[in-house]
């Protein structure tokens, strides 16, 4: 009945630093050491869009 939804990151370089741009991109998110970030893209907290503009930031930020 009741289901929940983390997406838990395994950062092998710069993870830290990909964290902090998200968060300065308004992404919330938790840094986890040593090297992950967790989200939750779950409809309940999030809308399509948050949850697609996160993952544009995140490719653009590893492939920048």
């Amino acid at each position: 009945r009741e289901r929940g939804c983390q997406l838990s990151i395994l950062v092998h370089r710069d993870g830290k630093k990909i964290f902090d741009y998200l968060t300065k991109n308004g992404v919330i998110a938790d840094w986890r050491e040593p090297n992950v970030i967790r989200v939750a893209p779950v409809p309940l907290y999030n809308t399509f869009e948050e949850v697609y503009r996160f993952s544009n930031l995140l490719s653009d930020y590893i492939l920048k």
